[in-house]
């Protein structure tokens, strides 16, 4: 105590202190990096390829199975499903959560990549892994358009893209619909055979003599030169003049039509309804993402200025308007809060002491965000939430040692009563505290991507009790050592309202310790009814989207339709997003097969229709377009799980495809499940070319040579490449589009080991049929999709999966039913925070018993719990919310902070003299509670006033965050009084069984 007195002696250190580090964390709050999320990793990779040309069944065949084949050797992979489509592969993985080394298995699942090493010719490119982290993913969408030719169009976007690059906080810049520049050569099938041509033969020459090489250096003159041999095709003209024969002469554009251009157009790119190019712009890791978001909307402004009415620069989707939108909104519940806090210490607590307890909320908050800073953490919407949570419960230590303070003032002098003050609480304040965090460190054990993402608030929390700590012993009684030096109490006497509330609860208090068990039974068997009846009408949802700001629409196209016949249907929905009122922007891909739109809707507290009506809407409207839609409603949960998710896997088609039927019936039949959907993509007409082995045989010709002159005549073939302009340009060659029909092909040549031309019409014989359009993938099964939404005022997530699963309980097909909706991680979840409060509970039983040095005390404790529980589902209840993944956070939190105010009773009560006769405990009992009631309202209020605003959305709604604000509020306020009837009553039941002991 000595040291703590010249501590608190020092005339200055208090103001220093507190004035240092409110600069450090004001400096520290202006240059942290706000983004959405925290940085993390997701544990999830994609592994795309490219295979031009080739059906959905090739690409199964000869891309994906390979893949996943390695991949199935892969320790640590929790699951992984693909997609194979026409020219192109996608395999999702998602690494287990319980891997420790995440770097370990990235390397491996690359490894078995690079395994891989009998992919088909076709695929020039290695096959891309991208591993997913909060920190890399697309944060903005941008694009350009204009109604000028597409060649004008792209000078201006490569232009654009290579400021985009050069932006700092930019990582990637993802083009969409950018093409490569291509020399187009389109054979003639008539001129090729009537001149004896191959067109292995003239894609031979193309290469040879397109080409640009260094042979070496020599001295000439006294001057080093290089010699370079350059024969390029750089140009229409000398394509056209390329030789392919001597006698007689033939040239390219004897056979040939040629014609500078670009790729194929595989896909359409539209930002907010309008043709454009776009760029997928994704950050840096640890870059301010509001900062980054001004800096590409500068630039597009002065691009805009800069190419005038011709060209159309926009913005499809930007989360920095969401962060902003979200940062007000924390800011002004924090400042509501805030201001609700001062008011309350205001007009409850003495003026003088009012001002040193209010300073605690800058001090800690400051201080938080200065050692955030230190630590190189981000400024996201968690951190931000977790400091609004903090706001009501930092000053509750300061206001415990204020009060004690002050009562010892009343009969010692200034620096002894407090450092008695400091004595006498400063064990249950650092218990409390402990308690506290213990209730919130659970969040960094919670299974999948939201429990990563959650460390940032048991994290802010400890620290933000941290420096309440320091505030309460050492920053706030040095404050009031110097104010009350020579003055006279701070406190002498109470207010009227108080003396009333007090003689109000006298009685309370009074009865439930004249009836001790049964005040006690009652309470428990109250809150355990409560429990069980409002638990089994509350739906359990863990992400709802009432808040839900983006949406997703994707659309499967009617088979056999060329791209420009998708955009022309495509276009309907456009129309549709461009005539909503609370679509803000949006943009969308569309391919010849499918469709995809990210919508972004303003922030929620701006609207009066929620997405899930908006959903709704879109649903109705679009029914007779003949488009086959699937709508999602980002609620903050995983990506890509919808509430009913399942995947048919295993079996034969036909039983896979009886078994999906079957689900989608059901779910039709279920109460609040919204359009149930089997996600199958349509069969598409196939021209198929057989050709038989003893024709080819006969001809001496290789089933390769004709697969190979069949892909260069349709899909073509790259042939050469050459830098031209600081770009590389492609040579495709491949056959005019109305040279494609068998009849056409017939006359191609292709040369056989004898070297006599065969005529492709002699190898093939043509018959039509139909193909599957993508196949789709689970753990390396075939597997299709069923999913749907769900109306949360109905039903919920596990409902309908436990509905679903004794439905076909019995089935005994070889296909089987797995879940990857939110119901699977509502379970995972449920069960870990089941698990979570338990050992929370057993962890804060602990540090009490360290604390009273016993166990019977702190058990005393816990007795509000139920109630407590009760009063907090109740209040979700009433309020028309769902038990959602935060409201349970929520639950977590509430333990801490409803346990510390027993607690603080509990620890006055050990302190005292107990006489031997027990007549007298119920007084003493009663007036150590009557003593609790100003420190315990003002804890309370000020925990409820800083919650409020969050809870109400009085600056702006928040569907994650409410939730926690409205049960650690109301559950912390609602089951306050019964702490004032519980802990006494049970306090003497403990006495009572310690005396007969």
């Amino acid at each position: 105590m000595n040291a703590l007195a010249a501590i608190l002696s020092r005339r200055w250190l208090a103001n220093v202190l507190t004035v240092a580090l409110m600069l450090v964390g004001g400096l520290a709050l202006w240059q942290l990096p706000m983004a959405e999320k925290p940085v993390i990793d997701a544990g999830e990779v994609t592994i795309t390829t490219d295979y031009p040309g080739a059906s959905a069944e090739e690409v199964e065949a000869n891309v994906t199975a390979k893949l996943e084949e390695q991949l199935l050797s892969v320790a640590g992979i929790d699951q992984f499903t693909s997609s194979s489509g026409a020219g192109s592969s996608r395999i999702e993985v998602r690494i287990d959560p319980a891997v420790s080394d995440l770097d370990e298995v990235y390397q491996a699942i690359r490894d078995a990549v690079n395994r891989v090493t009998d992919l088909p010719v076709e695929v020039t490119e290695q096959p891309l892994v991208w591993i997913k982290k909060s920190s890399n993913l697309d944060f903005m969408v941008v694009g350009i358009g204009s109604d000028l030719p597409y060649a004008e169009l792209r000078t201006q976007a490569r232009q654009l893209e290579l400021q985009l690059r050069r932006l700092s906080g930019i990582g990637e810049v993802l083009p969409i619909d950018l093409r490569q520049r291509e020399f187009w050569i389109e054979l003639e099938p008539a001129q090729l055979s009537r001149y004896q041509l191959t067109a292995t033969e003239v894609a031979d020459a193309i290469a040879q003599y397109n080409l640009l090489s260094t042979a070496g250096s020599i001295d000439a003159a006294k001057q080093q030169l290089e010699i370079v041999l350059e024969a390029k095709l750089d140009s229409v003209e000398k394509l056209a003049a390329l030789p392919l024969q001597q006698q007689p002469l033939v040239r390219l554009g004897d056979v040939a039509s040629i014609h500078d251009g670009f790729e194929r157009q595989q896909s359409l790119s539209l930002i907010n309804g309008k043709r454009s190019i776009g760029f997928d712009l994704r950050a840096a890791e640890g870059a301010d993402v509001v900062a980054t978001s001004e800096a590409v909307r500068a630039l597009l402004a002065a691009q805009q200025q800069r190419l005038g009415s011709d060209y159309q620069l926009a913005v499809g989707f930007d989360v920095a308007n969401e962060i902003r939108a979200r940062f007000e909104m924390v800011k002004i519940n924090g400042l509501s809060g805030l201001a609700l806090v001062l008011l309350v210490l205001a007009l409850v607590l003495h003026r003088r002491l009012a001002p040193w307890v209010a300073l605690s909320i800058p001090f800690c908050l400051l201080g938080t965000i200065a050692v955030l800073a230190a630590m190189g953490q981000i400024l996201d919407s968690y951190t931000m939430a977790a400091l609004i949570l903090i706001i009501g419960i930092v000053v509750d230590d300061s206001v415990v040692i204020s009060e004690r303070i002050s009562a010892n003032l009343q009969q010692q002098p200034p620096l002894a009563a407090v450092l008695s003050a400091i004595k006498q609480v400063a064990p249950a304040i650092a218990v409390s505290i402990v308690t506290t965090i213990i209730a919130f460190l659970p969040l960094l054990w919670l299974p999948g991507d939201t429990g990563k993402l959650l460390y940032v608030m048991p994290l802010t929390i400890s620290i933000a009790l941290a420096f309440s700590f320091l505030d309460a012993t050492v920053v706030v009684p040095a404050h009031l050592l110097r104010q009350c030096s020579g003055t006279a109490p701070a406190t002498a006497t109470l207010p009227a309202w108080m003396r009333r509330l007090q003689q109000g609860l006298t009685p309370l208090i009074a009865a439930a310790l004249d009836r001790p068990k049964r005040t006690i039974v009652a309470v428990l068997v109250l809150a355990t009814v409560a429990i069980a009846a409002v638990g089994q009408r509350l739906p359990l949802l863990f992400f709802p989207t009432d808040g839900a700001y983006l949406v997703a629409i994707s659309a499967s196209m009617p088979a056999d339709l060329s791209l420009e016949q998708s955009w022309q249907l495509a276009q309907q929905v456009d129309q549709m997003l461009q005539d909503s009122s609370d679509v803000v922007g949006w943009y969308g891909e569309v391919n010849e097969t499918s469709g995809n739109w990210e919508i972004s809707l303003s922030p929620a507290g701006q609207r009066t229709t929620s997405a899930e009506a908006w959903v709704q809407r879109w649903q109705q409207q679009s029914q007779s377009w003949g488009l086959n839609l699937e709508f999602d409603v980002d609620g903050g949960g995983p990506p890509g799980q919808r509430p009913v998710d399942l995947r048919i896997v295993g079996g034969s088609d036909k039983e896979r495809q009886q078994l999906a039927e079957a689900v989608v019936a059901k779910l039709a039949n279920i109460n609040g499940v919204i359009a149930p959907q089997l996600s199958q993509y349509p069969p598409v007409a196939q021209l198929n070319a057989e050709a038989p082995p003893q024709w080819l045989q006969q001809q001496r010709i290789s089933p390769d040579q004709v697969s190979s002159l069949l892909r260069l005549a349709i899909e073509g073939q790259h042939v050469s490449r050459l830098f031209i302009d600081d770009e590389e340009v492609r040579y495709r060659l491949v056959l005019e589009d109305n040279d494609r029909s068998p009849s056409e092909l017939a006359p191609l040549l292709l040369r056989n080991s004898d070297g006599q031309l065969v005529q492709l019409g002699q190898l093939l014989r043509w018959h039509r049929s139909e193909r599957a359009e993508a196949f789709e993938h689970h753990n390396g099964l075939r597997s299709l999709r069923v999913s749907a939404q769900i109306d949360s005022s109905q039903t919920d997530p596990l409902t309908v999966e436990q509905a679903l699963l004794s439905q076909f309980a019995d089935y005994s097909g070889s296909a089987q039913l797995i879940s990857v909706s939110q119901a699977q991680e509502t379970r995972d979840s449920m069960q870990a925070l089941a698990l979570s409060l338990l050992l929370a509970l057993l962890a804060m039983l602990l540090a009490m018993v360290l604390l009273f040095d016993e166990w019977l005390t702190p058990l005393l404790a816990l007795l509000v719990m139920p109630a407590a529980v009760a009063v907090a589902l109740l209040l979700l209840w009433l309020h028309g919310k769902p038990l959602s993944f935060f409201a349970c956070i929520g639950l977590l939190g509430m333990t801490g902070v409803v346990v510390n105010n027993a607690l603080v009773l509990l620890y006055h009560y050990r302190q005292l003299n107990w006489p031997s006769q027990s007549s007298q405990w119920p007084a003493m009992l009663l007036e150590g509670a009557i003593s609790r009631v100003r420190p315990m309202l003002i804890t309370t209020l000020t925990t409820v006033a800083g919650l409020l605003p969050l809870a109400y959305g009085i600056g702006g709604y928040d569907n994650l965050m409410s939730p926690i604000a409205l049960v650690i509020g109301w559950g912390t306020g609602l089951s306050a009084p019964l702490v004032l009837l519980l802990v006494p009553a049970g306090y003497l039941l403990k006495l009572r069984w310690q005396h007969r002991g």
